[in-house]
């Protein structure tokens, strides 16, 4: 079982670090469906393990000049807030109620990832946070919000409104939105802070994502993300229809 946790983990900080916050989202269905976890203390454990390895991946793509710390903080900030009330409404929440949740949410991110598989344009500039306004703020406060309800990175909420609305170029926008992430989840974590388990299989997963997670971040140059991206959201598509179906059977 050490084994077998550690490879879990090793999964996800490949993810984690290749694809930027999309592939923090396979944590909570491997806690749940696989190491066993209620859906709370899976949510409340991922948060702490995709914040941490979000920080340590963002390394390698600061390093490559591709995170804007000044933009990341702007963003952070309303998504932390977010976080922060999206937690404490999960708390409230029926477990098998977060599950249907996060599976649609989960649907929403691979339909997104392949419709977007195509779009190579970057953006024409960047444009000024002042000049981006309300709209940076709500859809870092969406991404929290999505974070602390359902322990998901949100990425796919945060990487467009990067490159589209403020302007970054998708480089850019994966290293900046794993520090963006890496906020979110922590406090969103802190909220559910009585939730979180390091029992078990936990330990290994842990370490196995912390050790993958930089480690891909710095090969993620190198890697074709369009085709990565549309295999990864074909697998999430199906994780997503077996968790529909499974907690459908429970109403």
């Amino acid at each position: 079982m050490l084994v077998f946790g550690v490879t879990l983990g090793l999964l996800t900080g490949t993810l984690l670090g290749l694809l930027g916050g999309g592939g923090s989202i396979i944590a909570v269905p491997i806690m749940v469906y696989v190491l066993g976890f209620d859906a709370k203390t899976a949510i409340a454990t991922s948060l702490v393990v995709v914040g941490i390895a979000s920080f340590l991946a963002a390394i390698s793509h600061y390093r490559r000049e591709s995170v804007l710390i000044r933009t990341a903080i702007y963003f952070g900030v309303a998504g932390a807030l977010g976080s922060f009330f999206g937690a404490l409404i999960g708390k409230q929440i029926p477990n098998d109620v977060q599950l249907l949740l996060f599976s649609m949410v989960a649907a929403l991110t691979g339909y997104l990832m392949i419709r977007r598989r195509s779009e190579s344009s970057e953006p024409e500039g960047k444009v000024a946070l002042k000049n981006a306004g309300l709209r940076v703020f709500f859809a870092g406060l969406g991404s929290g919000i999505l974070t602390g309800l359902l322990g998901v990175g949100g990425g796919f909420i945060i990487v467009p409104a990067l490159t589209f609305v403020v302007g970054l170029s998708i480089r850019e926008a994966v290293g900046t939105s794993l520090v963006v992430i890496g906020m979110n989840s922590l406090v969103g974590a802190a909220t559910y802070a009585g939730f979180i388990r390091w029992g078990g299989n936990v330990m290994p997963y842990v370490v196995g994502t912390l050790a993958a997670a930089p480690i891909a971040g710095h090969f993620s140059q190198y890697v074709r993300q369009r085709e990565l991206k549309t295999v990864f959201a074909v697998t999430l598509l199906a994780i997503s229809a077996f968790m529909f179906v499974k907690q459908m059977v429970h109403f």
